[in-house]
């Protein structure tokens, strides 16, 4: 008779992370599964004979009062290891659980833990590839699992137990290839969820169910067969713009609410590319006025497949939102459809050969092991194969460079999934488009490339246009690292070293005739001496600094010296360079060279010989970067650019970088774009101070913009409040630490007076993470769901739990600032910590104040107060989103209410938004008053 596998699935709470540490067990909860199906509960609280620390008891709620007359773990260790006993364990993140578990009953004289265990965290990495958590209470509430008690150990172990068996339907759900593969993978999964993969593939080998119509094999990868896609048809006939507002009414119905403001702005924008307007058109369209429909249902009528309309925006996350959401409503209520497409680099989207070839790669690593399980998935699941979708926090990870789509040096076409290729399939998407969608990085970049990807633009939409100078001047600066280039002449390597390229490269000349092993020879010495020569030139550069830089910089960590080849450079480091150059360029064609000797013989390479010469291809194009870089620095001179030497005091050499800046990009928008492009609308919150757009006009390099400001339909003389409080002292006359313990405090006052969620936004990481650290220890903010960037996952992921706790506390810097959309409860308070100006330490900051005092420019008036206008300005925006909302602001800095610059910060925010002192015990009372008489 077959053996029936029996599954406890298990949760404890406990005082503390370590049994041997004196902590112990309060709670214990268990479900058994058989066949499927949840056969036995068991749940009981442990006196642990010591006190529960409260802020175990705030998130549990398990006190010393209700485990008092609980049992002794000790009078119920066997019950429990004899439940457990021929039992798989099952936990979510199974390595706490299950080591403790075994730590409490050692302790009691029972034997260890050997069961077989499974983590129901990896099984949910992998089968649900596109989730931005993995914490039990988000994927619980994704399968609308009740849970009715989480942090309890009963609970918990049920909702996993729902938890597990949803995840096992949808591994069952996977063709057969996909769970071949993930089985030949998973040996290397934590303890023995392999086991769970090899089982659920016997039982599904014995009960075999048909591929999908959606899915198609080749070469042993299961993929989601792409829909065809239909060129749009030519709608206009029958269709026309609703000029008015009763064709306006009949057009949306019940779909979308007429607002005066938006339809002020689907107008404006109508006539705007209706007409033969000389001039660009900027709109600030404040917060609650819908400006993404107030441009795109206009331009539903404009945009067509041979004159598309390119709408360009902040992030790839927001180019996402815009497809996925905003075109999603607009097709709902237009007559016709409107066929969009995403248009991003090649390196966001999987190459399909590349991950075939990496699957035959051992991988010892779990994290690779993950991922390349993960991507199974997935296959089966994405139409885009944009790696994005998998929300990860980041793509560091060596595997993801391998998987990446870098284009191709041979034909296209000789690509064994040529067909089923996901850029290629986004290109043909752009090509049957009438709206393109990027995003203000690859625009940036298209400007520079001689081969554009983007078609030529006649109508553009700059979404989120204050961001797009900053961009531009990301898009053109430069680093050339030390450790960088010499972590690149290391993989380059050496003819003897067989893991190199150059050593890989060597065993290839030998069954390719072409590749002359003169090349190989030249390189290897030349990269002999460029690490030497290099090496005696950055420490001839570090002495250049300390002399540059004087005493009085000796006590900074790090040291940004500006650099200006004309006035400041000798003739001992310009012969240096020279060499440093010359060797460059040496090894740089015969690498080239080198590529194109293997390539001449192309018919006899094997796929992975191939993968080779596009690896090291890749590789010269990095090397020739930091050449060109290099060279850029110190045998050109440009006006408008800065330079600078950057290092930190504890390791110089290695932490030493040469950056290259414009100071601003004005000239390089106008000349690549505005001059270029006939029709562009700029739209954003934030685009004016005091009514005026000379600041916006400046930074792009625009002149006559026709402008456009709509008000927003909120009442701010209702809905919100700005105070500072009262007592505070100057920030200058604070040492850090009293900075710190002061914004700590006018924290825990809002914790102790409101349940309200708060948003806390800093300009420094530094000073968050300390203010983190900080609220951690405090005993007022147990309980509360306390979030930090940097901290607590992606940005997407903090900000899903934000929206979904009570009383939630999250600190947030940079993109924290804007492009929040939290309306109603899920944002009450947002605390500045500061006036958002951008630190004058930042060495970029530093060198182009440097630069514009040198140029007679007062660097406060024309660049710092402007954009920390703008800042506070998109921070307050995050606070009212709807007519309902109420919110308040509370800014710990008094140079808003002091000081004449304060002023005219003030005058930039909403009309009508009272703004005072008020002493800190008085924000407690008005708190509860002010947004209490919101639920009335």
């Amino acid at each position: 008779m077959k053996h029936k596998d029996t599954y406890a699935v298990v949760d404890i709470e406990t005082t503390g992370g370590n049994v041997a540490s004196g902590d112990r067990m309060i709670q214990f909860g268990c479900v058994l599964i058989e066949d499927d199906q949840i056969v036995h509960r068991f749940a009981t609280n442990i006196n642990p004979l010591i006190s529960i620390p409260k802020q175990i008891e705030h998130l549990t709620g398990l006190s010393n009062k209700s485990v008092a007359l609980a049992p002794y773990f000790e009078d119920i260790a066997a019950t429990i290891y004899n439940l457990l006993d021929g039992c798989i364990i099952i936990a979510h993140n199974i390595q706490f659980d299950y080591v403790f578990l075994s730590g409490e009953l050692q302790r009691c004289g029972m034997p260890p833990l050997k069961n077989k265990g499974i983590d129901t965290v990896e099984l949910a990495q992998v089968l649900l590839p596109t989730e931005s958590s993995y914490r039990l209470n988000d994927l619980v509430s994704k399968f609308n699992i009740e849970h009715t008690n989480p942090h309890q150990a009963d609970s918990d172990a049920a909702v996993t137990a729902e938890l597990f068996l949803v995840l096992k339907q949808k591994l069952k759900e996977l063709p057969l290839v996909t769970v071949e593969k993930m089985v030949e993978l998973s040996e290397n999964l934590t303890m023995e969820t392999t086991y769970f993969f090899k089982t659920t593939l016997t039982e599904m080998k014995n009960r075999p169910i048909p591929l999908s119509k959606l899915l198609m094999i080749k070469n042993g990868l299961a993929v989601k067969v792409k829909q065809p896609i239909f060129e749009q048809k030519n709608y206009r006939e029958d269709a026309r713009y609703p000029a008015n507002l009763d064709h306006k009414e009949q057009l949306f119905q019940t779909k979308l609410t007429i607002r005066n403001q938006q339809i002020k702005m689907m107008d404006a924008v109508y006539d705007y590319f209706s007409s033969n307007e000389p001039n660009h058109f900027a709109i600030e369209a404040a917060t609650g006025v819908g400006k993404t429909l107030g441009y795109l249902l206009p331009l539903a009528y404009i945009a067509t497949v041979e004159d598309p309309v390119v709408i360009s925006t902040y992030t790839t996350l927001l180019q996402k939102q815009l497809l996925d959401k905003d075109m999603v409503q607009l097709n709902t209520i237009l007559p016709f459809t409107v066929q969009a497409a995403i248009l991003k680099s090649k390196n966001h989207y999987i190459h399909l050969t590349k991950f075939e070839e990496a699957l035959k790669d051992p991988a010892d690593q779990k994290v690779e092991v993950i991922y390349k399980m993960k991507l199974l998935t997935w296959l089966t699941e994405t139409e885009t194969g944009d790696l994005d979708e998998l929300n990860l926090t980041n793509y560091n990870h060596l595997f993801w460079n391998k998987i990446r789509h870098r284009g191709w040096l041979t034909k296209p076409e000789e690509d064994q999934w040529y067909d089923e290729d996901f850029y290629l399939h986004a290109q043909h998407k752009i090509k049957h488009a009438s709206v393109i969608i990027t995003n203000h990085s690859f625009l940036c970049h298209d400007l520079n490339r001689k081969e554009k990807e983007l078609p030529r633009i006649g109508k553009l939409i700059v979404d989120e246009a204050q961001h797009l100078p900053d961009v531009a001047m990301e898009a053109s600066s430069e680093v050339f690292g030390y450790y960088r280039m010499q972590q690149v002449i290391k993989l380059i390597g050496h003819a003897s070293d067989e893991k190199s390229f150059l050593g890989r490269i060597t065993q290839l000349s030998q069954q390719l005739s072409k590749i002359e092993p003169s090349h190989i020879e030249n390189m290897e010495m030349n990269l002999f001496s460029l690490e030497d020569e290099l090496t005696d030139f950055i420490y001839q550069l570090l002495i250049y600094c300390k002399n540059t830089a004087g005493s009085e910089l000796y006590q900074q960590e790090q040291l940004d010296i500006q650099f200006n080849r004309e006035t400041q450079w000798n003739l001992t480091l310009r012969k240096s360079s020279k060499k440093v150059l010359a060797l460059m360029n040496e090894i740089s064609y015969l690498g080239f060279e080198l590529v194109n000797q293997g390539l001449d013989e192309n018919h006899q390479l094997t796929q992975r010989e191939r993968y080779l010469l596009e690896d090291f291809f890749d590789m010269i194009k990095i090397f020739e970067g930091q050449k060109d870089i290099f060279y850029a620095v110190f045998q050109e001179n440009e006006d408008n650019e800065v330079t600078w030497f950057s290092y930190k005091e504890k390791s110089p050499k290695n932490s030493f970088m040469i950056k290259r800046s414009k100071v601003n990009s004005s000239k390089f928008i106008k000349e690549n774009l505005l001059d270029k492009t006939a029709l562009i609308l700029y739209t954003g919150a934030t685009l004016e101070i005091n009514g005026s757009f000379s600041y916006f006009e400046t930074q792009l390099g625009e002149e006559n913009l026709k402008q456009l400001i709509i008000e927003s339909p909120y009442d701010y003389k209702k809905q919100a409040r700005l105070w500072v409080p009262k007592e505070l002292r100057p920030i200058k006359d604070l040492s850090r630490k009293d900075y710190v313990h002061m914004i700590v405090e006018q924290v825990e006052n809002i914790i102790k007076n409101s349940v309200e969620n708060t948003m806390v936004l800093f300009n420094s990481y530094e000073i968050l993470q300390e203010v983190y650290f900080a609220l951690q220890q405090k005993p007022s903010a147990s309980g509360r769901e306390l979030l930090a960037q940097g901290f607590s996952g992606s940005r997407e992921r903090i900000l899903k739990r934000f929206f979904r706790s009570t009383g939630g506390i999250l600190l947030g810097a940079d993109s924290f600032w804007e492009g929040v959309d939290l309306p109603g409860k899920s944002l009450s308070i947002i605390v500045i910590t500061r006036l958002p100006f951008e630190s004058p330490d930042r060495p970029f900051v530093k060198v182009k104040h440097r630069y514009l005092e040198q140029k007679h420019l007062n660097p406060f008036t024309i660049d710092s107060l402007p954009k920390a206008t703008l800042r506070l300005k998109q921070g307050f925006g995050r606070l009212i989103r709807s007519e309902n909302d109420k919110g308040i602001m509370i800014v710990l800095d008094n140079r808003l209410i002091q000081t004449s610059y304060g002023k005219q910060i003030i005058r930039s925010l909403p009309k009508g938004l009272p703004i005072e002192e008020v002493t800190t015990e008085n924000i407690g009372k008005k708190l509860k008053n002010f947004l209490n008489a919101a639920e009335k």
